[in-house]
């Protein structure tokens, strides 16, 4: 039953997210690592550490994506501004049932398509404009690809699809 009620809760505020038009995104644990949240842009003093929850397969808590810039990811987590290294937070691809997902060379739909595949991907953050985010994903080598993704293709939530 908590279960249900935390996946209900979820959906309902990834639709209202959307709805604002902001950007969201969870937070990555590789090796189960928590992702260090930082008191100021310089990364150098730990205000404190979001850990991965484990009852759910080790994926990471909603957070709102505010901006980037060279070094850093600015997010709100619990209504505080607090800082992150890029790569640190990631969107699950909306490219459901075959539909292409598209990375771009720009954050725009006139640029070049740099790759596209019918894959779903989990994607990490490197970058912000405009509602597009600039993610990392695997290709079906193992290599990575970089490009800019479309806000439809976007879904912040690690517990489910999106509409």
């Amino acid at each position: 039953m908590r279960y249900l009620l935390l996946l209900l809760v979820t959906f309902v505020s990834v639709e209202a997210f959307a709805q604002n038009n902001q950007n969201f995104a969870f937070t990555v644990h590789p090796k189960s690592n928590p992702v260090k949240c930082y008191d100021n842009m310089n990364l150098k003093e730990v205000r404190y550490a979001i850990y991965p929850l484990k009852e759910e397969g080790d994926v990471g808590t909603i957070v709102q994506l505010l901006y980037a810039n060279e070094n850093y990811i600015a997010i709100v987590v619990n209504d505080e501004i607090t800082y992150v290294e890029k790569g640190s937070v990631a969107v699950n691809t909306r490219n459901y049932d075959g539909e292409t997902l598209y990375l771009y060379s720009k954050a725009d739909y006139n640029s070049k398509v740099v790759y596209k595949t019918t894959q779903e991907h989990t994607v990490t953050i490197y970058d912000i404009c405009n509602g597009w985010l600039y993610v990392c994903l695997d290709n079906k080598h193992r290599e990575k690809v970089y490009g800019w993704i479309a806000p439809d293709m976007q879904c912040p939530n690690p517990f489910t699809t999106c509409p």
